[in-house]
This record gives C-alpha cells, structure tokens and sequence, in this order.
C-alpha cells in the first residue's frame, strides 16, 4: 500500500506555480523535485501548499489555488523603507533597481538608526529575509523586504514524485538532507523539530 502524506513524512514534489491569468511564473524540474518534511515548518513549501499535500500519496497529480495569505502572504507595507546609501555603500559596491540584498547580520542592523523600524519588521516576522532595491534616489534607496509574490493569488500544479519515511537525522534537524537547511549549524530552536516523536 503507497504510504500517504502525514506528518514526518519525507516528501518530493514538482510543480508549476502561476498568478491568476494562467501565466508560469516557477516551474519546479522532474530532475530537481522540492523535498520537505511534512508538518514540520519547512520554508522550501507554502504553508496552503502543504495542507493541500496531506493524504496525497505518489504519483497523484492535482491543482490548487491559494489566496495570498496561504502562500507567500499578503503585501506588508511596512516592510518597503527609505534608506541612506551610506548606511549600504559599506557593502553594496553599486546599486540597480531589482538587486537583490541578502539578509544583514545584528552588528550591521544595530549600525543602521534610520533603518530600526524596518528591520524589527522583519525580525518579528521571525524568518530570515533579503531586500529588493525597488527606487533609487539622489542620497537614499528604497527596500522591499517582501516576497516577490507577496500579495499575489497562485495556483499550484503538482505531482507527488515522492513520499518516505524520514531517518532519524532528518528528524531531529527538521529538514530532509536534499534541502540547505539540514546542512547549517545544529543550533536549531524547538520549533524547528518535527514531533512529538523526537520529545
């Protein structure tokens, strides 16, 4: 009997995800399938996603259309600040509307007074987040802290390509060993553990 999606489960999908006009925006490869441990708080899935995932087992194929605050949320105004260039210029050799600006570490954030505001905004969004240089002007630069699809209704096609069960490794991380997480340092927070197995 095919095991079906639960909680702990080590599943593969693919996917195209698209905005409400039908059009592709990401499309996930066969040869490069998204793996996340179900009901674990993996990032590598939107949270209306992996609902719609429980019970699926593999090969199943379905769509699903999620509003905005089940997929990458809503667009969070506070998160777009006006920021100095020379609060940046210690770190960005140049600027270009769409760049891109990994998330900043504490003694860079503790250095940026006109920026509190935005970065509180993130950290109490409690994830790790980049910044898309959206306007740039005379001596500032405006940021966009949201996700690229923040705001946006999507649509997801999927296939399960896969569904197993996870090692006790994965367990105690929180991510499956094909994802990045599972790779970084081993000072995870309790939420980051699966379940109720591992307590």
């Amino acid at each position: 009997m095919s095991e079906r999606i639960r909680k702990n489960k080590k599943v593969a999908i693919i996917y195209s995800m698209m905005n409400c006009k039908g059009e592709i925006i990401m499309e996930v490869s066969p040869d490069a399938p998204i793996f996340y441990l179900h009901g674990c708080g993996n990032k590598s899935i939107v949270p209306g996603l992996e609902s719609a995932l429980e019970g699926h087992v593999e090969g199943d194929v379905f769509s699903v259309e999620l509003p905005c605050k089940m997929a990458f949320g809503p667009y969070n105004q506070n998160l777009v600040i006006e920021v100095a260039k020379e609060e940046l210029t210690p770190f960005i050799d140049d600027f270009w509307v769409g760049d891109y600006i990994e998330s900043l570490d504490d003694e860079y954030m503790e250095e940026m007074s006109e920026s509190e505001r935005f970065f509180k905004d993130i950290e109490e969004q409690q994830e790790p987040h980049g910044y898309i240089i959206r306007e740039i002007r005379k001596n500032t630069v405006i940021l966009d802290g949201n996700h690229p699809y923040a705001g946006v209704d999507l649509i997801f096609n999927v296939k399960v390509a896969s569904v197993s069960d996870a090692s006790i490794m994965e367990l105690e991380n929180g991510y499956p060993k094909e994802s990045e997480e599972y790779y970084e340092d081993d000072d995870y927070e309790d939420d980051d553990y699966c379940g109720d197995t591992l307590r």
